[in-house]
């Protein structure tokens, strides 16, 4: 199985710099987390263009812990508004995507989580923001650091590959 498109993503982040400033050339990144364990981290430029791709292979009890963190989510999660938007100019957007529910668009996620308590942006932001730093807690035990404006990983722990590479290994093991 070629890593990842032939499994349904179970969640997904998109960080996209909205104003020009010190990472002007930098269109952002997606990750897709699937259910067959792979991760997925893709990088795009300022036009919004797809610019590369790596994965990583996780191990079975990450996906065991995400749908655990997903199940109690569950309670919320389905009657978040799917766009939130603080009142200030946010310099980028966030896409969140949970398996089973409506993506959630967010722009100005630090100003929203700082909303009062009985705002509902700022109920579901700071809630989304719990969940994403859960998933993103589950990632860095593996050696994976997500932020929400930034993505890298440890060598030494965990080594990313090419889809292309897994399936020409595949396709070697075959013949």
């Amino acid at each position: 199985m070629i890593a990842g498109y032939n499994s349904r993503p179970v969640f997904q982040y998109q960080f996209r710099p909205l104003v020009n400033d010190r990472r002007a050339a930098d269109g952002g990144f997606c990750i897709i987390l699937y259910e067959n364990k792979i991760l997925s981290f893709s990088t795009y430029d300022a036009a919004g263009l797809f610019i590369d791709e790596l994965c990583f292979t996780l191990p079975a009890k990450v996906m065991t812990c995400f749908y655990s963190l997903l199940r109690t989510a569950g309670s919320w999660l389905g009657s978040s508004p799917v766009d939130l938007r603080a009142s200030n100019v946010s310099p980028y957007a966030s896409s969140f995507a949970f398996d089973g529910f409506d993506p959630i668009r967010i722009w100005g996620m630090n100003e929203l989580i700082c909303e009062p308590a009985c705002s509902e942006m700022g109920f579901f932001a700071r809630h989304i923001y719990v969940l994403f730093e859960d998933i993103a807690n589950l990632l860095a035990e593996n050696g994976i650091r997500l932020t929400l404006d930034g993505f890298t990983w440890d060598n030494g722990r965990i080594r990313p590959f090419r889809k292309n590479q897994l399936y020409l290994s595949n396709q070697q093991n075959v013949i």
